[in-house]
């Protein structure tokens, strides 16, 4: 039988593209050392975290040690990738090592195989860890590609070298089919026409992919509907299976572009994240991308997930209006407060979200300030006091924090519900954009919304 021309054009393909799914080798994924991944959370937190230490070669050999008697400095960098893969520890630029939340959560989980589970299935390909060169074209969530091929050629497992060759290939969900029809010719070949086929691809990109060939795959067979064994990936649990990629169907495999390790970390070290459009439209928001943000929120109504009520266009209007106040209160903070300091917006927290605007009062002490374009709900108060807690903790080291609540009209129960605590109209004041002597002007034209802010008389 001769090579089909399909499988001849991809080969060709093969070797004029060198991006992969690459996988960093560290400590393999597997239920089976569970315990062992816990216990070094438990000497992370312990020898790092709760003092705070620097991530170095003389701290990381005495982590080794303390895991592994003569183990030097390169374990210890095996285990920080397989933290970083987890999401659930990482590096920042002053080399102090930090818990996410998914991290703390891992300490005390009662089910840290769900946990790890959910860790696997929102993972995403390229993100800001990964080596740019060998992912840069590549934005999937490999653990829904690799499921919807198994379920959809269920029972026949997938190979070692079809990993290799094909799945490993997969640059956008939007392909998965083409390579479905790849798949299916390249099993129909006999032995040696496999073995012909094998030798138009570029052996050195092929080994390379070979090299990490087990951590990808211990890793996203992680989740125990499926299993990896004797080099094959295959399902064990088809109805639990074909669950996770309904819901992924459900807008639960959107790729998000992140800009930055942080912001990364951010994500995916929160247990409460997933990849859906509603998450992406939020960090595109967040990052001024404001018609990424757009686009992502009209998938959100395509799938069914945003708020009923929403229109694309009700959504450009929110993301438009409040934009313009945040950029509008950056310049006139003094008409909040006398004396109030610009420290950042849209400042990351990494475990509680972003504050919309952080500043210091005369008396240098920490404001933070919460905008909404609309009226502004008790949900918003909730949001505040998150946010309070956070700067409280790690930025004012237990000291005195304040915040505004600003928006156009304030709801009566968030006032009931600062009335319930003494204290609370002392550490939280709602504003009304008409006490800053502006408006927000809305005009919606042709299905585009335009945001402006007015002075008032």
């Amino acid at each position: 039988m001769a090579i089909p021309d399909k499988l001849r054009e991809y080969a060709d393909w093969f070797n004029d593209n060198a991006c992969y799914w690459t996988f960093t080798k560290a400590r393999a994924v597997r239920t089976s050392i569970l315990n062992e991944i816990v216990s070094y959370h438990v000497l992370l937190r312990r020898d790092f975290i709760l003092d705070n230490k620097s991530w170095n070669p003389e701290s990381q050999i005495r982590f080794a040690n303390t895991i592994k008697q003569g183990s030097n400095a390169a374990w210890a960098r095996e285990l920080k990738t397989l933290f970083n893969l987890l999401g659930s520890a990482w590096v920042e630029n002053d080399e102090v090592i930090k818990l996410t939340e998914v991290g703390w959560k891992l300490l005390n989980s009662a089910n840290p195989q769900r946990l790890l589970e959910s860790q696997v299935r929102k993972y995403q390909l390229g993100n800001p860890q990964t080596s740019k060169k060998l992912t840069e074209n590549i934005t999937v969530v490999p653990h829904f590609v690799l499921l919807e091929l198994l379920v959809n050629s269920y029972p026949i497992p997938l190979a070692k070298e079809e990993f290799v060759i094909f799945v490993s290939r997969i640059f956008s969900h939007d392909q998965i089919g083409y390579f479905e029809e790849l798949l299916r010719e390249y099993r129909s070949l006999s032995d040696s026409d496999k073995n012909e086929f094998s030798n138009l691809l570029g052996g050195e990109l092929t080994r390379k992919i070979e090299r990490v060939f087990s951590y990808a795959a211990n890793f996203l067979s992680f989740p125990q509907y499926l299993e990896y064994k004797n080099t094959q990936i295959s399902i064990t649990h088809l109805t639990d299976a074909k669950r996770v990629v309904t819901w992924y169907k459900q807008g639960n495999n959107t790729y998000i572009k992140f800009n930055s390790l942080k912001d990364w970390f951010s994500h995916y070290g929160r247990s409460d994240t997933s990849a859906n459009p509603l998450i992406a439209a939020d960090y595109y928001r967040s990052i001024g991308e404001v018609d990424q943000s757009i686009a992502a929120y009209s998938i959100a109504i395509e799938k069914g997930i945003a708020p009923l009520e929403d229109t694309a266009e009700d959504y450009s209007c929110r993301v438009n209006g409040e934009a313009k106040l945040e950029a509008w209160l950056l310049d006139n903070l003094g008409r909040l407060e006398e004396g109030l300091v610009f420290i950042g917006n849209q400042y990351e927290t990494n475990e509680a979200g972003r504050i919309d605007i952080l500043a210091k009062d005369v008396d240098s002490k920490y404001v933070v300030i919460e905008l909404k374009r609309d009226k502004a709900s008790d949900v918003a108060l909730g949001q505040l006091l998150r946010y309070i807690g956070w700067v409280r903790m790690n930025l004012a080291e237990g000291g005195y924090v304040r915040g505004f609540v600003i928006g156009d009209t304030i709801d009566e129960r968030m006032i009931y519900a600062i009335l319930a605590h003494d204290e609370l109209d002392e550490i939280c004041k709602l504003k009304q954009y008409q006490d800053l002597g502006i408006r927000l002007r809305i005009e919606r034209s042709e299905g585009d919304c335009y945001a402006e802010i007015e002075e008032l008389l």
